[in-house]
């Protein structure tokens, strides 16, 4: 016999929404199948629901911000913006530090140096994690947690080849930036000049820009969008910058491609 109770209308009823929930869930998929667009009635057939149950959906799916109507043509659906919300969220989480943790000691044992982690944070640079020893001349004061001179430190040159100006701290928005060393970059022509040169190869140096006798060179990390999720870096001394730069650049770009798939690139 069918049950008739409260507790077993609330199973049931339970039911229902999980087999709605579950529905919502392979539409996304279905639909994402269909960047065009896809009409309810195939939606329907896919999911093996009545049509008037897939316009149900799609109006839910809709109000939700999850499906909208498609530009391609009347009566096709596509993702809606709500999507790209939620995979803006699953990139924040899946480029946290530890989820690069495994690469940053690869990085460490490959090159024989200190390996660092970025990421851009609250408008400024944010080193996230350190791996290896501290070298008694490799910046010592860039600890884990470290934040600011993105413009003469490796990392940072990464971030700030990619960012809009209006975007970049508001030190770097004056006649001339900050010096650590002889070798700073503090005019902003010569450094926006300098920008170009990390866009077109890639990958970014500093030459004893933020610490007399160290190095550090810098790939990064990127999603499916070629969005730049992160960075790593390694910090060396310059002699050793000198004669091992063209092998320590390849054991960058290697792992940051590896950390990239990871990602999702």
């Amino acid at each position: 016999m069918p049950e008739t109770t409260n507790g077993g209308q609330s199973r049931r009823a339970s039911g229902r929404v999980l087999s709605t929930a579950q529905h919502a869930f392979q539409a996304l998929e279905i639909i994402s199948q269909n960047p065009r667009g896809i009409p309810i009635k195939a939606l329907a057939r896919r999911l093996n629901i009545s049509l008037s149950s897939g316009y149900y959906l799609i109006s839910s799916m809709r109000e939700q911000g999850l499906a909208e109507v498609s530009p391609a043509g009347p009566g096709l659906y596509t993702l809606g913006p709500k999507v790209s919300l939620l995979y803006e969220g699953y990139i924040a989480a899946a480029a946290q530090p530890e989820r690069l943790t495994p690469v940053l000691e690869e990085l460490r044992d490959r090159a024989s140096a200190r390996a660092y982690s970025a990421r851009w944070s609250n408008g400024d640079l944010e080193v996230v994690q350190i791996r290896g020893r501290r070298g008694a001349r490799e910046l010592q004061e860039v600890t884990k947690g470290f934040r600011g001179a993105a413009h003469s430190l490796a990392l940072g040159k990464l971030f700030l080849a990619q960012l809009p100006e209006d975007q970049w701290p508001a030190s770097l928005h004056g006649p001339a930036y900050k010096r650590y060393t002889p070798a700073t970059i503090t005019s902003p022509v010569a450094f926006r000049r300098h920008l170009l040169a990390v866009r077109e190869r890639g990958i970014a140096f500093d030459v004893q820009e933020f610490t007399n006798g160290a190095c550090c060179i810098a790939a990064p990390v990127r999603d499916a969008r070629n969005g730049l999720v992160a960075a790593l870096g390694i910090s060396v001394p310059a002699k050793r910058f000198e004669a091992e730069q063209r092998s320590l650049v390849r054991v960058i770009r290697d792992l940051a491609a590896e950390a990239s798939i990871e990602m999702g690139a």
